[in-house]
């Protein structure tokens, strides 16, 4: 049987070698394939977190600049009409508050002064009066969702602004103004009579972020991987739409819950109060993993079975063959015919001196025939 057979005794330890180094290398290679990946999902995440940043750091810096020029246009504007002074209670909207005089002259439900400054700046312009602990839009071209002026609402209560503000000191940045991001800039609003500012100046533009939301919609991490930016409140406003995860839902749910299975960092926007989100699911890097190690234990296998096979052409052409003729030599010479050529002899290895030494047992029994021969 081919177990018992000296090619099989020759050929399966070779076998059994060239697997093992298979398995070995493919374990090795696998382990490296491993950090390869998680290398280049991290050198990925970086460039595209770095860029992105890199486009609101600019965006931001030429807005706030533009925010400067008109502050100083609006104040120049209102300081020009006279000193300001707290108003008569007056109806803005839906809600009571104090108006705000410049120069004598009530600014609610005036339009004028914010329109003026932003048909020369562009942006937004307001004037808050001071009512209780609120500050009231009172004047303003800021638009809610229906196309109104917002006047009668209020700054936000909690937001980053309110505390600046109460505490005499001005405040410049992003925003959230009726759930739009403004890059803005808010200065207290002070009369002669009162150590608490009785309003504020505000300007403000609409950040345009289209062409950040189209770096970002085609953007994504390895095959199912997604990149998204959330705002102050935790909010996904713009988010991947190439790959295999699109759906906000489960972006969303992946950013608040943060599965083991998932691998989600997050990193925050100087001045802008938003979160860069980018995640990937772990099986993304577990399935480049097994396409490679199967790539390369196939080819470590076909490279064992080459070698395999050139090492049976190998054991059959300069072992078994040779052995092969010594044994019918062997069997002529059990069976009385001495007149056979071995061609082995010539062999300087194992198999030579084998041939050598029948060749010499071939010569002997010649001899001693010969002899009984003459008797």
């Amino acid at each position: 049987m081919f177990k018992d057979s000296l090619r099989a005794r020759l050929l399966l330890p070779v076998l059994a070698l060239g697997l093992a180094a298979v398995i070995a290398t493919a374990a090795a290679l696998a382990f490296i394939e491993a950090n390869r990946v998680r290398t280049e999902a991290q050198a990925s995440i970086d460039s595209q977190t770095t860029g992105l940043k890199s486009l609101f750091g600019v965006t931001h810096s030429i807005m706030l600049e533009r925010v400067h020029s008109a502050m100083r246009l609006l104040r120049q504007e209102g300081e020009e009409q006279g000193a300001p002074s707290p108003g008569q209670p007056i109806s803005v909207g839906s809600r009571e508050a104090n108006d705000l005089v410049l120069g004598g002259k009530p600014q609610g439900n005036s339009f004028q002064l914010v329109d003026n400054v932003t048909s020369i700046m562009g942006g937004t312009a307001t004037l808050f009066s001071t009512t209780g602990d609120d500050f009231v839009r009172v004047s303003t071209n800021v638009k809610k969702d229906n196309g109104m002026r917002a006047i009668g609402t209020v700054l936000d209560p909690h937001g980053p602004v309110i505390g600046e503000i109460r505490q005499g000191r001005s405040f410049y940045g992003v925003v959230d103004i009726l759930g739009s991001p403004y890059v803005t800039g808010y200065e207290p609003i002070y009369d002669h009579a009162n150590p608490k500012p009785i309003g504020i100046w505000y300007v403000g533009y609409k950040t345009d972020l289209e062409p950040l939301d189209k770096v970002i919609s085609n953007s994504h991490v390895l095959e199912s991987g997604f990149v998204a930016l959330l705002d102050s409140k935790g909010t996904l406003r713009f988010h991947s739409k190439t790959g295999a995860t699109v759906d906000p839902a489960v972006m969303t749910k992946i950013v608040q819950e943060q599965p083991s299975d998932w691998t989600v960092q997050k990193s925050d926007v100087p001045d802008w109060g938003f979160t860069l989100v980018a995640a990937y699911p772990n099986s993304d890097i577990n399935s480049v993993i097994v396409r490679q190690t199967l790539w390369i234990a196939l080819l470590g296998l076909l490279i064992c079975l080459l070698l395999l096979g050139l090492q049976y052409v190998l054991i059959q052409s300069r072992v078994l063959q040779p052995i092969q003729r010594l044994t019918e030599v062997a069997d002529a010479l059990s069976m009385g015919k001495l007149n056979n050529i071995i061609e082995e002899v010539k062999l300087k290895d194992e198999i030579g001196t084998l041939a050598k030494a029948i060749a010499r047992l071939s010569n002997s029994v010649r001899l001693a025939m010969e002899r009984l021969s003459k008797r």
